[in-house]
């Protein structure tokens, strides 16, 4: 298996730890006692690892907008200039 397979499945488990811890702590009586607490524990540890994967995508995104915005800058600035010259150049055509 490969690890971005791993990372993809250990995401999916994160997700849905919260609804998980919930199913278990309302159908406590029907889990083992002995298993019950390790698998509560190895829930919130998902959960934690959903939240602190969350806020390292948000700071990642933050950190590409925040480099990004000459970029984008000038990149809005070409295609507003090859837009209007490109209506230019349509309007001389028209004239002719």
């Amino acid at each position: 298996m490969k690890v971005e397979d791993l990372e993809d499945e250990a995401r999916f488990v994160a997700r849905n730890a919260k609804h998980n811890l919930q199913l278990i702590k309302q159908q406590a009586e029907v889990i083992d006692p002995i298993k019950l607490d390790r698998n509560i524990k190895w829930l919130e540890m998902m959960i934690d690892l959903h939240e602190r994967d969350l806020a390292a995508v948000k700071a990642q995104k933050q950190k590409a907008r925040l480099a990004g915005r000459t970029g984008l800058r000038t990149r809005l600035k070409y295609l507003v200039a090859s837009i209007l010259t490109f209506d230019r150049n349509k309007r001389k055509e028209d004239a002719a």
